[in-house]
């Protein structure tokens, strides 16, 4: 490689944005592929919530990468970062992964506090425990513009079109960070649950403002506070996971094919919000009266692991060492990869 390696990076999301920064402050020449521009895919489409470690009981590895990781991230977004939020998990009577017992104690092994609580909107037939705990969000707005001037200042060229194999002897090293798109087909990181998940914005009652609110671990609901906004984000692992696949091969339904990352919330027909609000009336009656405003769809990708629903970063690299693919585990891991990623760079540049 040349002093100044030529690098592209296929994929706008927080993980390629952060490796763009972190390359292009080491004087590296850097292309930022996305046909959707700048955190306009999953990153986009999500809760926002840089994770401590309290969403994985069952993975102590994804809570040791997740408390590594975040302090890292909060110090390079800091502006947009948001806090003072309450943020509450709770473990249900029955049907969870993991007991009361369990949960503390996973929380327990990494010096998480827990703090006991029962607040006046919860249904404690259905709830056996809930605590709230310290935690914050990223506002995307915020975030998107504070990279966009970064990227600017440092340099980057950014393209909205598509990177793929075809263009890969154009540069020195190549990084897909596309979380849906190029991993899964190509078996790199083994078996991988790709799914087509739909996130919804409602406006919520009163009681339920500047909520955060998980039920762990399993097949319930969650609703966050949407950083920068009135509202919140609706969200449940069984009814917001629309289309899920383990064949790589499988192409996305015809029916959410158009709705894919296609911009802001918007109301649609085939919405599952009905089934989210009934689903999440079990522990939250208040929750009858929450509107529906509009909804989101994307394509993500998850490690394929039902035991522990692990999420933790994985980089591959090429026998060359020229192309290097991301699989990213949580938001908060960005700028970890983004660190690896210029050593590893690095160390083939003469």
């Amino acid at each position: 490689m040349k002093q100044r390696a030529r690098i592209a990076i296929a994929g706008a999301g927080i993980y390629g944005a952060t490796a763009a920064i972190w390359l292009a402050r080491r004087g590296h020449a850097v292309t930022l592929f996305d046909p959707l521009g700048l955190l306009n895919a999953a990153s986009a489409i999500n809760q926002f919530r840089v994770h401590r470690g309290y969403h994985y009981p069952r993975s102590p590895e994804t809570i040791a990468e997740v408390l590594e990781s975040r302090q890292a991230f909060i110090a390079e977004y800091q502006t947009a970062i948001v806090s003072g939020k309450a943020h509450y998990y709770a473990i249900p009577r029955e049907g969870s992964l993991v007991s009361c017992a369990e949960y503390e104690a996973a929380m327990a092994r990494f010096d998480l506090p827990l703090e006991e609580s029962r607040p006046g909107w919860m249904d404690f037939d259905f709830i056996e425990r809930c605590y709230r705990v310290e935690e914050s969000f990223y506002d995307p707005s915020i975030l998107r513009e504070l990279l966009r001037v970064r990227l600017r200042d440092l340099g980057v060229e950014c393209r909205r079109e598509r990177f793929g194999p075809e263009l890969e002897g154009k540069y020195d090293a190549c990084i897909y960070a596309t979380y849906a798109n190029a991993h899964g087909e190509a078996g790199i990181f083994g078996q991988m649950r790709r799914q087509v998940a739909e996130k919804v914005l409602i406006e919520v009652p009163a009681p339920l403002r500047d909520i955060s609110l998980v039920i762990v671990d399993g097949a319930f609901t969650a609703f966050d506070h949407y950083p920068g906004r009135s509202e919140a984000q609706f969200g449940s692992a069984r009814f917001s996971n629309r289309w899920t696949t383990l064949d790589p091969g499988e192409p996305v339904p015809a029916a959410y094919a158009d709705l894919i990352n296609c911009g802001g919330f918007r109301p649609v027909a085939c919405t599952n919000f009905t089934a989210m609000r009934e689903d999440a009336m079990r522990a939250v009656p208040a929750i009858e009266e929450a509107r529906y405003l509009g909804s989101r769809f994307t394509c993500r990708m998850v490690e394929h692991d039902p035991g522990t629903d692990r999420r933790v970063l994985r980089i591959a690299e090429s026998p060359d060492g020229r192309v290097f693919h991301v699989f990213s585990g949580k938001v908060v891991g960005a700028v970890k990869a983004a660190e690896q990623l210029a050593g590893r760079i690095a160390s083939r540049v003469p």
